[in-house]
C-alpha cells in the first residue's frame, strides 16, 4: 500500500476557477482501479493551500493514475493557477521498515 500527500498552492484569486477542476479530478480518480482513497482538503490558515490525501494499492496504481486521461488533462489546467510549486510526499506504513521477526511477535 502507498500513501501520498500532494500539496497544491493556488493563487487565492483563482480558487473559483480551480474548484470545478478539482471536483472533476477527485470524482474521476475515485473510480480508478487501485484507488483506495483520494480526498482533497483546504488549509483553513493558508488560503489556496490544497492538500490531497491519497491511498493506492501499489505504485503501479499510482503510475496508472498519473497517466490517466483526466489527470493529464486537468492537472495542467490547475497548475496554470499555482502561486508556488507543488509538494509531494510518498509514504509507506512504518511496519514495512521493521524486520519480520519483530512483526511476528506483535
Amino acid at each position: 500500500m502507498l500513501k501520498l500527500i500532494a500539496e497544491d498552492f493556488i493563487d487565492p484569486d483563482q480558487i473559483a476557477l480551480v474548484l470545478p477542476l478539482y471536483q472533476e479530478l477527485v470524482a474521476l480518480t475515485k473510480l480508478e482501479t487501485g484507488c483506495i482513497a483520494y480526498d482533497l482538503f483546504h488549509d483553513l490558515r493558508n488560503v489556496g493551500h490544497f492538500v490531497f490525501i491519497e491511498e493506492w494499492e501499489d505504485r503501479a496504481a499510482l503510475d496508472r493514475h498519473v497517466q490517466s486521461e483526466h489527470f493529464q488533462r486537468l492537472v495542467p489546467l490547475i497548475d496554470a493557477h499555482t502561486r508556488q510549486q507543488a509538494n509531494f510526499t510518498h509514504m509507506q506504513h512504518f511496519t514495512e521498515l521493521m524486520p519480520s521477526e519483530i512483526l511476528e511477535k506483535s
